[in-house]
């Protein structure tokens, strides 16, 4: 059964006072944080002292984001949701990991003479900007190449009008509406899941991140290198880590990551070695990123009442904790498959290749069974994308934005 038609327009309510607003905010949070990297030391006690300022100065990002961007508009509302991102940032870099300015990337020398204030400060704004660490002894594991066919190739300001465009290997899959499961409607279910998880939302933040690029290389903050790909190839998406962890956009993972190994190394104090330490970290992780998309929820769905929204923010919560039961029995399974003596170096193609199909069925599958928890909900709420004409579209002409 597909989504109900009728049209849904979006409100563009940008010029008002919010707007003008929330940009300096946004940038004295970033520019606070800089300061703060090359002018402390790590684990200085200013660092602490300043986490209420910026936390108040991300209260006003989301408060100004939220009076600004359309709430009912998928991708708009994350500008105000970003407030969220911006306190995890400044902490993971002040706090988490502690950068300052003997740091490599802060002080590298310009023509043979240490950098001076302005440098420091633009080079600190750079890391604020840098989600993933490109280029910087922090750099997130399996950040995808510029270009598959040719592992190494870095991009140069001549290359950087080809490279702002969507990457064709980033695209895959996403899903709709609850109730009775018929066999069209697992049908129905299949295709939107592929539609949504396949161009929708890797559309969305390849746009999202191509602007943010653009404006970051622009001003000069940030080089081109420091921008590739969000996405990895769907060929690696035959596990749920490996969905997570090398096909799915990276931009979140650095500041997510380092406060769940915070509180698993120091709250917990649990090894960094062992399986305990393995999957609270990953439960850590992923509670994170729920915490993130059901404020994101609570937003769009605020149109439809209280219940609706606790019940978008309780699916959220459920969507990313069964994501990370999944990969616990995934590794269960792929253990007990090991275990059976069966070797990578002694296995034969054929079999290399019975294991992706099975792998591919299961994560698919998988996303069939939990994604609708969380899209359901907005899909009812009739809730618009910032591109031309909804996706959903190519299955219900009658579904219009």
């Amino acid at each position: 059964m597909a989504p109900p038609g009728g049209t849904t327009l979006i409100n563009y309510n940008f010029c008002t006072r919010s707007v003008f607003l929330f940009v300096p905010t946004y940038f004295l949070t970033l520019l606070v944080t800089s300061t703060l990297l090359i002018s402390t030391p790590k684990g200085s006690l200013t660092r602490y002292a300043s986490l209420p300022i910026i936390a108040y100065l991300c209260l006003r990002i989301f408060n100004y984001g939220a009076a600004t961007f359309p709430h009912n508009v998928v991708g708009l509302i994350d500008w105000a949701g970003s407030a969220y991102n911006v306190f995890l940032i400044s902490s993971t870099l002040l706090q988490l990991e502690g950068i300052d300015s003997t740091d490599p990337v802060i002080s590298k020398p310009v023509n043979g003479r240490p950098p001076g204030y302005f440098t420091r400060l633009w080079r600190g704004l750079s890391y604020c900007v840098n989600v993933r660490g490109i280029n910087t002894p922090y750099q997130i594991k399996n950040v995808p190449a510029f270009d598959s066919k040719r592992p190494g190739w870095e991009i140069t300001k001549e290359d950087e009008v080809k490279f702002l465009g969507i990457n064709r290997e980033n695209l895959f899959w996403r899903h709709p509406q609850d109730g009775s499961i018929t066999g069209d409607e697992m049908g129905y279910r299949i295709a939107v899941t592929s539609l949504m998880w396949s161009i929708l939302i890797p559309l969305s933040v390849n746009l999202q991140y191509t602007f943010l690029s653009i404006l970051a290389v622009s001003t000069g903050v940030s080089e081109p290198k420091n921008w590739p790909p969000p996405f990895g190839s769907p060929k690696d998406s035959y596990t749920l880590r490996l969905f997570w962890g090398k096909f799915w956009h990276q931009t979140l993972r650095w500041h997510f990551s380092k406060p769940a190994q915070f509180i698993t190394r120091k709250i917990f104090q649990l090894p960094k070695t062992g399986l305990i330490q393995r999957y609270v970290n990953t439960y850590g992780v992923f509670l994170i990123s729920g915490i993130w998309h059901a404020g994101q929820s609570w937003l769009m769905l605020r149109s439809q009442g209280p219940e609706i929204q606790q019940a978008g923010w309780n699916r959220e919560l459920f969507f990313f904790t069964a994501m990370a039961t999944g990969i616990m029995i995934e590794d269960g399974v792929q253990w007990l498959f090991r275990s059976q003596k069966v070797r990578n170096g002694e296995e034969k193609e054929g079999l290399v290749v019975w294991k992706r199909a099975v792998g591919y069925i299961w994560v698919w599958g998988f996303l069939v069974l939990v994604a609708p928890f969380i899209d359901y909900p907005k899909f009812r709420a009739r809730l618009a994308t910032f591109l031309p004409a909804h996706p959903l579209i190519i299955l219900d002409p009658e579904w219009k934005n």
